[in-house]
């Protein structure tokens, strides 16, 4: 008895360096649950499970829903931060439950390249504006900057003082702005900030626009600059 409960526990020691034998429930070992890294305007995404010698189905679930939610093995990012992601196997005819963790790490999208001058890229704030209103527009105050496809992420997919649907003002919009006066005393960045208006030349430019003098130059869009929203 002693030699078959020896070979028994060697054998679960060999199975697995990264895991102990069974688990939370005394289940199979499992394999490796890496863990994960992610930026906060990335796209839902599907857990790979860790391996079990059970056929049973995983059930996974998030510690921090603020962080990321999941829905079966889709895992939806929701804020920066981080969570937990915990992934659980039921128990199936003689293998008992277990399960496992992983850290999701979800970061700020703003990005620096080192070939920007002059600016240094700055993540947003907790969402909340001081909204300054031209023509019938109402503008979100500057907070952050950011390349021109993740400011037009951040426009269209936040919600800013319980409201959504933002996009980036033109060009001729965030001039009327800038000549307005009205940003004035709302402590807003007053940088070089993107337009929606494309910009000529061969490669991939918006056009940026100066809060504070209303100069307006063409900025490459892997560079960086304020983001400002309008609806």
């Amino acid at each position: 008895m002693k030699r078959i409960i020896g070979a028994a526990v060697l054998a679960c020691v060999l199975a697995s360096a990264v895991t102990a034998c069974g688990g939370a429930g005394d289940g199979p070992p499992l394999g490796e649950f890496a863990a994960i890294t992610k930026k906060e305007t990335d796209a839902p995404f599907v857990l790979t499970a860790p391996s079990s010698r059970s056929p049973a189905a995983f059930v996974y679930t998030s510690s921090n829903p603020a962080v990321a939610t999941v829905s079966g093995a889709t895992v939806t990012i929701k804020g920066v931060g981080q969570a937990e992601i915990t992934a659980a196997q039921p128990g199936y005819e003689s293998y008992g439950p277990t399960r496992t963790s992983t850290t999701l790490t979800v970061s700020a999208a703003c990005v620096s390249p080192a070939t920007v001058a002059n600016y240094a890229c700055t993540a947003p704030v907790s969402p909340g504006a001081t909204a300054v209103t031209v023509d019938g527009l109402i503008y979100a105050r500057v907070l952050h900057t950011d390349t021109y496809a993740h400011a037009t992420d951040f426009c269209a997919g936040t919600v800013i003082d319980s409201v959504a649907n933002w996009r980036l003002p033109t060009q001729a919009e965030l001039a009327r702005l800038a000549a307005s006066g009205k940003i004035a005393g709302h402590n807003w960045q007053l940088g070089k900030a993107w337009t929606s208006t494309a910009a000529g030349g061969a490669n991939a430019a918006h056009m940026v626009l100066d809060l504070e003098t209303g100069d307006a130059v063409n900025r490459t869009d892997t560079d960086v600059a304020y983001v400002s929203c309008v609806r």
